[in-house]
């Protein structure tokens, strides 16, 4: 029998989406550069405005999308038409739930076809503030009865939390979690942390039920008593957030970082805050912000309530907070300005914990596993 190498038998893999930009953290940075490093073939379908290739990875883009019709009854198809061009043998991974239905079509096809599940869909869907009230149960049930179905037939599920394992079978469901990268915050030029500037900083997505305006009251009230600014970057959910917010607080506001550009701003901050509502939807949430303040050095306030406090708590790395309590956000805002030792030493607790624990590279270990597994 003719041998053949394992760089011969690895299957092209497709990576689609519909509501990420072309070169997210996750599926971009993380998961599709670790994939073309370990030899495989890997693409992206999804809506951008031309065609490119960058770091190895080559995108196919489709038109972007015209609003909210688009992006669930248009886009799918246009998706769908181009991943049917790809080689039958590739592998295809599903990374958004409203084009779970292009995963099933291309079951039908006879293609290979993993889901990364980055969020749990039918929790997540009953805080969609532009959805009718009464219609977010029965959105959330067809997606809880759509996400089973896949499940069931598709090759193998991908979960960014633990939490959403629940909904998928045991055997071929694999935790990946979204922890940062490593090696971009440890070769990054060191700057010590008593020459940064006196920034507290959250960047994400930026929305009421994340603790938006709790983080500007806290900030409003600590300004009083301790010399910082404030800066936000990201995107305003709704985007009519943005210019209430601009209007009312006073805040260094930067528009949605690259992510080498989110580097740079953490390791140009002090403080990192991040503190979502105390909602169902958030008490088993993962931030992978959270995670990467605390691979930049620095201290984190962070909500007491829901698991991944416990993050915190492990490597004492910041301060635990009353999310909606603005007095007792002010206060730790305060402390680790006016406590710059202590504030630096639990910055370098919650680095080491990153650098040597929760780190993207331990996760890749089962990305790898994942796509060797259905590539044999």
């Amino acid at each position: 029998m003719e041998n053949r190498s394992a760089e011969q038998v690895k299957r092209p893999i497709v990576m689609l989406a519909n509501g990420h930009p072309p070169f997210d953290t996750r599926i971009f940075i993380k998961e599709a550069r670790s994939l073309v490093q370990a030899g495989y073939t890997v693409s992206m379908i999804l809506p951008h405005t031309q065609d490119t290739e960058k770091d190895g990875v080559r995108l196919y883009v489709v038109k972007p999308l015209g609003g909210g019709f688009d992006k669930l009854f248009v886009s799918p198809w246009r998706i769908l038409g181009k991943a049917l061009k790809q080689p039958a043998r590739s592998v295809f991974c599903i990374h958004d739930s409203d084009i779970l239905g292009v995963g099933l079509i291309l079951k039908l096809f006879g293609r290979k076809v993993v889901y990364d599940a980055h969020e749990d869909t039918p929790l997540q869907i009953s805080y969609q503030h532009w959805l009718p009230r009464w219609l977010r149960g029965p959105y959330a049930t067809f997606y809880y009865l759509l996400e089973k179905l896949c499940g069931a037939w598709f090759d193998a599920i991908i979960v960014a939390e633990p939490v959403i394992a629940q909904y998928f079978p045991k055997n071929k469901t694999y935790l990946i979690r979204n922890f940062p990268l490593a090696h971009a915050f440890r070769t990054h030029v060191p700057v010590p942390y008593g020459t940064r500037p006196q920034v507290l900083t959250s960047v994400g997505t930026l929305s009421k039920v994340r603790g938006l305006i709790e983080m500007l009251e806290g900030a409003r009230l600590a300004a009083s008593r301790a010399s910082f600014e404030f800066v936000l970057g990201g995107k305003f959910a709704p985007q009519s957030l943005q210019a209430e917010v601009l209007k009312h607080y006073t805040v260094r506001f930067l528009e949605w970082l690259s992510f080498d550009a989110m580097v740079e701003v953490l390791f140009a901050s002090r403080v990192g805050i991040i503190i979502p509502n105390p909602i169902e939807r958030y008490k088993t949430n993962y931030p992978v912000k959270m995670f990467e303040f605390m691979a930049a050095g620095l201290p984190v306030i962070a909500s007491s309530a829901g698991e991944s406090a416990a993050f915190i708590k492990e490597a004492d790395a910041g301060i635990l907070v009353d999310p909606l309590n603005v007095q007792e956000v002010a206060d730790a805002i305060v402390w680790l300005f006016t406590h710059p030792a202590e504030a630096e030493a639990m910055g370098q607790r919650g680095q080491a914990l990153i650098f040597s624990k929760y780190n993207w590279e331990k996760e890749n270990e089962t990305l790898l596993k994942v796509y060797s597994s259905i590539s044999s």
